[in-house]
């Protein structure tokens, strides 16, 4: 039997997506990501083309940012009438957050289309980029630190918490929504923790990890945010055909 598909105690399939997208790959990616590093020059090698503003892993950020806020636009669209108001409320200031985090990421477009750089950006920008998290402290790290700390405990915390008091989380609780789910944890851990050994070079004469792995940590918080929704997309239409079925079943039991 696939793994995916048994059931919990809700009958329902124990995960929300395929193990492939959830488990293998996030750590293929970071280890095709580590081989590049060692393999390849950086200059002209494959390492050239997967780092950088307009390399893969950057485009991928905003690809996976991206989706996320277009499927978070469609569950609104298609179930926003009968969902609770915190609920859109939620959805709404999520898909705002993916929007702000995937333009950011590409300077708004301006990493693909090459404008220059406007006089307002060029004076209080330390990159010269038209983006604002590089022109205060206020729109980078204070965000970025929170959403770390976010995943951190949703991501990390919460799913061991379920998985050890061995209670599934129930979608019957007010903010069930809120609560990533088990597939998130994988992606969470690499988010928490893909920049430790480049902290661990900064304060040591040790040269072992790949550079700018800052750029990795958005990766997997922009694929963190597609996995969030993805998972919430499922549940919620699976809840949407249980309610609907409850009627019929509940009329032929009668």
């Amino acid at each position: 039997m696939n793994p995916d598909d048994r059931q919990d105690t809700a009958g329902q399939a124990r995960h929300e997506l395929p193990a492939f997208w959830w488990l293998y790959f996030p750590l293929l990616f970071f280890a095709f990501r580590y081989a590049v590093f060692l393999l390849t020059d950086t200059e002209s090698g494959m390492e050239s083309w997967v780092r950088g503003e307009l390399g893969l892993v950057e485009n991928l950020t905003v690809l996976f940012s991206a989706a996320a806020l277009v499927l978070t636009l469609g569950v609104i669209l298609r179930l926003g009438r009968s969902l609770p108001p915190l609920l859109n409320l939620f959805l709404v200031l999520y898909a705002l957050g993916c929007l702000y985090f995937a333009g950011e990421e590409a300077s708004w477009g301006q990493h693909w289309f090459g404008w220059e750089t406007g006089e307002y950006f060029l004076e209080r920008n330390d990159q010269q980029e038209t983006n604002l998290h590089n022109t205060s402290i206020w729109l980078d790290r204070i965000p970025k630190a929170i959403v770390s700390l976010g995943i951190f405990i949703g991501g990390i915390v919460l799913p061991l918490v379920f998985r050890f008091r061995a209670r599934a989380q129930d979608n019957r609780s007010r903010f069930w929504w809120l609560w990533p789910t088990w597939i998130c944890l994988p992606t969470a851990i690499l988010a928490t923790t893909v920049t430790w050994p480049g902290k661990i070079e900064h304060y040591t004469d040790l040269s072992f990890y790949f550079e700018l792995s800052n750029e990795m940590k958005e990766f997997y918080i922009g694929y963190f945010f597609l996995l969030f929704i993805l998972s919430l997309s499922v549940r919620l239409y699976r809840q949407q055909r249980t309610t609907a079925d409850e009627p019929v079943m509940k009329q032929g039991a009668g």
